[in-house]
C-alpha cells in the first residue's frame, strides 16, 4: 500500500507529465496555426473595444464576449497566481518565472482552440439555455464516452479546487496577524458558501455581472500594490533579471543549504506551476466563453488569450516582488501565502496585511464563484440539464467542508483525475489543429465601431 506522500509524489509527477504534454501540445499548435498568439495581438483590443460598445440586445441565457472573458478570468485568477510562482522560485529557483512566460506563451494558443471550438459546438436548447464547454467537441472529435468522461472529471475538480480555494482563504482570514480581525474558519465557509450559490442561482448574467466588478478590483488593489514595489526599485530590475537567467541555467545553494536553480529543476517547477496557473489546455476556461453572445469563434478564441497572458504576467509580476523582496529566501517563513505578506509588509506596514487579505478574498471568491459555474455545466451535461438545485446544494456542502477541514491526500488524488482528462482533451486540440490549420488560424472579423453604430441605427 503506498503511504499518503507517496501518492503525493506519484501524482506530482504524473501531473507534471501531463503539464509538460500540454506545453508541447501548445507549441505545436502555435507552430500549426502560425502563431495566433502573435499575430492576432492587434484584433484583440479592437474587438474588446467592439463588445464593450455594442448595445446590441442579449438574450437572456447569454453575455456581451467581453463579460464572457471577464468571467474566464475570475476563474483563472486564483490564490494560485499570486502564491504559485513564489512557491515555484522557492523549490526551482527564481529560474521557474521563465516557466510561467513560456506556458503563458505557448498556451494562449492552446486557450485559443479550445475556445474556438466551444463556440463552434456549442448547443442551443428550446428555451434558450445554451449547453457548451470541451464535452461538445469532445463528443465529435473523439468519443461520446470521452467527453462523459471528461464531464465527470472537471465535475469532481470544480468542486474539489473550490473546496481547497474556500480553505485557503478560510485560512488566511483566520491567520493570527489578522489580529482581533480574524474570521473563524466555520463563518468564513458559512458566508462563502451563501454568496457563491446566490450568485448561481442568478445563473450566468449575475455570475458576469460579479465577476466584471472582481476582476478590475482585483487589479487595482494587487496589480497595483505589485507594481508599486517593482518601481519602488527600479535600480534592482537588472540585478533581478540576472538572477533569473543566472538560475535558469546554474544551480546554487541557498544559506539554508537548500540548492536550488538549473534548467531541470528550474523549467519543471515553472511549467508544472505555470500550467496549473494559466489553465491552458485543460479546457475549464472554454465553458463562460461558451456563453458569449457571438456567431464568430476566430473573435472568441482571439479574445480569450488575453485571459492566459493576464495569468503569466500577474504570476510573474508576482515573483518578481518576491526576489525584489527576498522573502523566498527567509528559512522562517512558511511555504506559500506568508511570504507574499512578508513582502506587502515590508513595503504597506501592517496596511499591507489588510491588502493582502482583500486581496485573498477577491482572488479566492472569484475563482470558487467561477469553478461553481464551470462545475454545474458539467453536472448539466450529465444530468440532461435536470436537477441543478441538487448540485447548488451539493456545491455549498464542499465549500463549507473545505473551508474547514484538510486533505492533502485527496487533492492528490483529485490531481491524478485532472492528468486522466486532460490527456484526451489535449489530444483533441491537437488533432484539431492538425486537420485544419487554415480553418482555426483564419483572420477574426473585426467590425469598425463606426461601422458598428450604423448597423444598431439600421436595426
Amino acid at each position: 500500500m503506498f503511504s499518503g506522500s507517496a501518492m503525493m509524489m506519484v501524482a506530482d509527477y504524473i501531473l507534471f507529465a501531463a503539464c509538460l504534454f500540454i506545453l508541447l501540445g501548445s507549441i505545436y499548435i502555435s507552430f500549426r496555426m502560425r502563431f495566433v498568439q502573435l499575430r492576432f495581438i492587434p484584433h484583440l483590443f479592437r474587438m474588446l473595444k467592439q463588445s464593450i460598445f455594442n448595445r446590441d440586445a442579449e438574450s437572456a441565457h447569454t453575455i456581451p464576449p467581453h463579460k464572457a472573458l471577464i468571467t474566464a478570468m475570475s476563474t483563472t485568477l486564483g490564490i494560485s497566481t499570486i502564491v504559485a510562482p513564489v512557491i515555484a522560485i522557492s523549490i526551482g529557483g527564481p529560474g521557474a518565472l521563465l516557466g510561467f512566460l513560456l506556458t503563458a506563451f505557448f498556451g494562449s494558443a492552446a486557450t485559443y482552440a479550445e475556445v474556438n471550438l466551444c463556440i463552434q459546438h456549442r448547443k442551443k436548447l428550446d428555451n434558450g439555455i445554451i449547453m457548451g464547454g470541451p464535452m461538445q467537441y469532445l463528443k465529435t472529435l473523439i468519443s461520446p464516452g470521452v467527453a462523459k468522461w471528461y464531464a465527470v472529471g472537471c465535475f469532481i475538480l470544480m468542486a474539489a479546487w473550490s473546496s481547497a480555494q474556500a480553505n485557503q482563504l478560510a485560512a488566511i482570514l483566520n491567520s493570527p496577524f489578522l489580529g482581533d480581525y480574524r474570521v473563524p474558519t466555520m463563518i468564513s465557509g458559512i458566508i462563502t458558501a451563501i454568496l457563491v450559490i446566490f450568485t448561481l442561482i442568478g445563473g450566468i448574467k449575475r455570475v458576469s455581472s460579479l465577476s466584471g466588478k472582481l476582476v478590475p478590483l482585483m487589479f487595482v488593489l494587487y496589480l497595483g500594490s505589485c507594481l508599486w514595489i517593482l518601481f519602488s526599485n527600479v535600480d534592482k530590475w537588472g540585478e533581478i533579471l540576472s538572477t533569473i537567467f543566472h538560475s535558469a541555467f546554474s544551480p546554487y545553494a541557498l544559506a539554508s543549504g537548500t540548492v536550488v536553480g538549473g534548467i531541470v529543476s528550474s523549467l519543471r517547477w515553472g511549467i508544472f506551476k505555470g500550467i496549473q496557473t494559466c489553465e491552458a489546455g485543460v479546457g475549464t476556461q472554454s465553458i463562460p466563453h461558451s456563453m458569449a453572445e457571438t456567431k464568430d469563434p476566430v473573435a472568441q478564441g482571439t479574445m480569450a488569450m488575453l485571459s492566459t497572458y493576464t495569468a503569466g504576467i500577474v504570476s510573474f509580476i508576482s515573483g518578481c516582488v518576491a526576489l525584489i523582496t527576498q522573502t523566498w529566501m527567509d528559512p522562517t517563513l512558511p511555504l506559500g501565502m506568508s511570504m507574499v505578506a512578508a513582502s506587502f509588509h515590508q513595503y504597506f506596514s501592517t496596511f499591507g496585511i489588510v491588502l493582502i487579505a482583500i486581496n485573498t478574498f477577491l482572488f479566492a471568491f472569484g475563482t470558487i464563484l467561477g469553478n461553481s459555474f464551470n462545475g454545474s455545466q458539467c453536472f448539466n451535461y450529465l444530468s440532461n440539464n435536470k436537477g441543478i438545485y441538487y448540485y447548488f446544494a451539493g456545491t455549498a456542502v464542499m465549500i463549507f467542508l473545505g473551508a474547514i477541514g484538510e486533505a492533502k491526500l485527496v487533492w492528490s488524488l483529485v490531481d491524478l483525475v485532472l492528468a486522466s482528462i486532460v490527456l484526451p482533451h489535449m489530444a483533441a486540440l491537437i488533432y484539431y489543429a492538425y486537420k485544419n490549420p487554415a480553418v482555426a488560424a483564419a483572420e477574426p472579423e473585426v467590425v469598425d465601431t463606426q461601422e458598428l453604430a450604423l448597423r444598431q441605427m439600421e436595426n
